[in-house]
């Protein structure tokens, strides 16, 4: 089974802090957040602290157990992040 690497990075730290707070003001805990997506406690807590880079599927499953549309998670984060902003009339972009 490949392992995900662990990551120590600003962003990822945000991102792993809207979660912990997102599951904090459901009252649900870490073991109980493990168990509704099938990941591990220790997963879940790497996730959390952002030494874990989570996947979209997991992002997915994590935003299912919370009750939380993938959108609004994202949301939360454009606020939270000083630095990120979306680039306009790049490859995407108009």
């Amino acid at each position: 089974m490949a392992t995900i690497p662990l990551v120590t990075s600003e962003r990822e730290e945000i991102f792993g802090k809207i979660i912990q707070e997102e599951r904090k003001a459901k009252e649900i805990s870490q073991e109980r957040l493990a168990k509704l997506t099938g990941l591990d406690r220790t997963a879940i807590s790497l996730i959390e602290t952002g030494k874990r880079s989570p996947t979209f599927s997991t992002i997915l499953k994590i935003c299912s157990a919370l009750e939380i549309d993938p959108s609004e998670l994202f949301s939360i984060y454009e606020k939270k992040d000083p630095d990120y902003h979306v680039r306009k009339g790049g490859k995407y972009g108009k």
